[in-house]
């Protein structure tokens, strides 16, 4: 009886603190370097997120293994809900099939908010004029060339790898510490070819930094209108994307889950944010956390048999 009691005060007291929920301040961990699509969408949804919580969010960037790093350390603090991470396909769904985690990518963690999609497209160096997969090859060929990517298993990893796979093109893979530093690197031409999210590289190939060659997705994207689908440059059901969502250590109080989802879609909702986030190619696409947990279910499933299927040994 003494336990029952025990327990029944502890369940009381987590309760309460569970509907108090937020007390301090909110921390959102993101796997990678500034300035990449998911670091991007985390800092312009914060602002209004903080206000509608009524605590402040605080973005922090910890980039290593294409998220898992910042995921390990997110798993280190309480379930409470105030150490959250910004999370991508890599870390449930592509992580999985290419490097050793030291954690679940599906049961370790608490789906909370999924926030939009995005194609990854491929672009190419201002000093490179490939403009076809034809060419691409025939540059390959003669000197040496080399794809970047945010890192190690990341979306623009696997399509890379996907890419040389099927043409057999000689490509060498760069890995750096997130988004934003791979596409430095075709700008400056340190790097010839790299496949970024759309949302990340919308800027630079409207100002012409960066060429863009192809989309990876079923359909031509209302943000890059001139920008062919890989389909249609021979790659047929060339599609590769990610996603931006927010996720915790598991077992995060459901009603503290709820609040957080509510808060997400209603940031989203609002004009400013939502034509942002479509303007630069994004796909809204909120859901309550039950049908998140299911679709990164999906897309571990989709991501680890592609893999598998393509030979992609993990590292």
């Amino acid at each position: 009886m003494t336990m029952r009691i025990a327990a029944a005060i502890v369940l009381s007291l987590f309760a309460a603190a569970s509907h108090a929920w937020p007390e301090k301040p909110i921390k959102v961990m993101i796997g990678y370097a500034p300035g990449g699509s998911t670091d991007v969408v985390a800092r312009l949804l914060a602002p209004r997120l903080s206000e509608k919580l009524g605590q402040p969010i605080v973005i922090e960037n910890k980039p290593g293994g294409a998220g898992d790093l910042a995921a390990e350390i997110m798993l280190q603090s309480p379930p409470d809900g105030y150490t959250l991470m910004m999370s991508t396909v890599a870390l449930h769904a592509i992580n999985p099939g290419m490097l050793k985690q030291r954690f679940h990518p599906l049961d370790d963690f608490t789906p909370i908010a999924l926030v939009s999609s995005y194609p990854m497209i491929m672009i190419g160096s201002p000093q490179t004029s490939f403009k076809t997969i034809a060419e691409l090859k025939e540059l390959a060929a003669k000197s040496p060339t080399f794809y970047s990517s945010s890192g190690v298993g990341s979306p623009g990893h696997l399509s890379g790898e996907l890419l040389r796979k099927a043409t057999n093109a000689n490509l060498t893979h760069v890995p750096y510490k997130g988004g934003a530093p791979s596409v430095t690197a075709i700008m400056s031409g340190e790097a010839q070819v790299n496949f970024a999210t759309l949302p990340a590289v919308v800027p630079q190939i409207r100002a012409g930094r960066v060429r863009a060659i192809g989309l990876a997705a079923r359909t031509r994207n209302p943000a890059v209108p001139e920008v062919p689908t890989m389909a249609e440059l021979g790659m047929a059901e060339f599609e590769v994307g990610t996603w931006s969502g927010l996720i915790g250590p598991k077992g995060i109080p459901a009603e503290v889950v709820q609040k957080i989802n509510s808060a997400v879609a209603a940031v989203v909702n609002e004009e400013a944010i939502r034509k942002r986030l479509v303007d630069e190619g994004s796909e809204i696409m909120l859901m309550s956390p039950a049908d998140f947990g299911a679709f990164m279910r999906k897309e571990n499933e989709r991501w680890v048999k592609v893999v598998k299927e393509a030979g992609i040994s993990p590292q």
